[in-house]
């Protein structure tokens, strides 16, 4: 008979990519979890994994085990969903996600609400992968993007475009591009068809790093309205509307009613869209 126990050690096993790796989830001794994944195999009739180089990797045979265990999370992410939303406080834990090139007016956004509502824990999450607001990894994200998931809802908070900026110190000429990680972006695909190859003069994996490259000198940087406004500087192009996007408050539809939740998401919505809109979403850095 399979139990919780022996999918929790499967689903261990196969994340950590051994044993050793699974002890500290489990908080198991490892002679325990290999005395355990014996007699599992045992009933299962036969091996669980098999050694690739240093790592366990799952069979065949464990995939029921692996399947169980997500159904498992998902279950339990829908019964916290369940609880939180019934949580009526306005005060206790609120996470926060958003993507690295929104960190700054984040910041700024999760600051003035946090003086609104002293009451709230606030964390803040820098991810430019989605997170999986379903299974609770966060309970507000804020992204660019314009095909939000369907499973989440929100507000569209305003939208957005790219635009070339340089600094007083780039040479004439220089870009900054990015590498094989961006490949699929609009911008890197932008660049590929209006720049030449011979023009590149440094590569980056993000836009962030983009725009602080420009920012030293290295050169031209193709970055978000809102990204290239944030630094010291100077727009030497008309907004490129081809590669226009929007910002996004996004949750999942369980939270609708959790007070922290729905607090947030109006703040912040009204509060990106004066910023943004406004252009003014940023006190004056130091020199600038």
């Amino acid at each position: 008979m399979v139990d919780y126990e022996d999918v929790q050690l499967v689903a261990a096993i196969a994340a950590a990519g051994g044993v050793r790796g699974a002890q500290a989830r489990l908080g198991t001794h490892i002679a325990t979890i290999y005395r355990q994944l014996r007699d599992l195999e045992q009933r299962s009739g036969g091996a669980l994994f098999e050694r690739l180089g240093d790592n366990l990797v799952p069979t065949g045979r464990a995939e029921p085990f692996l399947d169980a265990a997500e159904d498992l999370r998902d279950r339990l992410a829908k019964v916290e969903r369940r609880v939180a939303a019934l949580d009526d406080r306005l005060i206790g834990p609120l996470n926060v996600t958003t993507a690295d090139t929104l960190l700054d007016i984040a910041s700024a956004c999760l600051k003035a609400f946090g003086e609104a509502h002293p009451g709230i824990a606030l964390s803040l999450q820098v991810s430019n992968s989605f997170a999986d607001l379903g299974r609770r990894e966060a309970d507000v994200a804020i992204r660019p993007t314009l095909t939000p998931p369907e499973t989440l809802v929100g507000r569209r908070v305003a939208r957005f475009s790219y635009a070339v900026y340089a600094s007083e110190a780039s040479s004439p000429g220089g870009w900054i591009g990015f590498d094989a990680a961006l490949a699929a972006l609009p911008a890197a695909q932008w660049l590929k068809a209006n720049v030449a190859e011979d023009e590149m003069r440094l590569r980056v994996n993000s836009l962030t790093a983009a725009a602080a490259a420009a920012e030293v000198g290295w050169g031209r940087a193709l970055v978000p309205e809102y990204l290239g406004s944030a630094r010291r500087l100077s727009r030497v192009s008309e907004s490129i509307e081809a590669l226009a996007s929007e910002l996004w408050v996004l949750y999942h539809p369980d939270l609708r009613g959790n007070p922290r939740v729905r607090a947030f998401s109006d703040f912040s919505a009204k509060w990106l869209r004066t910023r943004l809109n406004a252009g003014a979403w940023l006190p004056s850095r130091p020199g600038s």
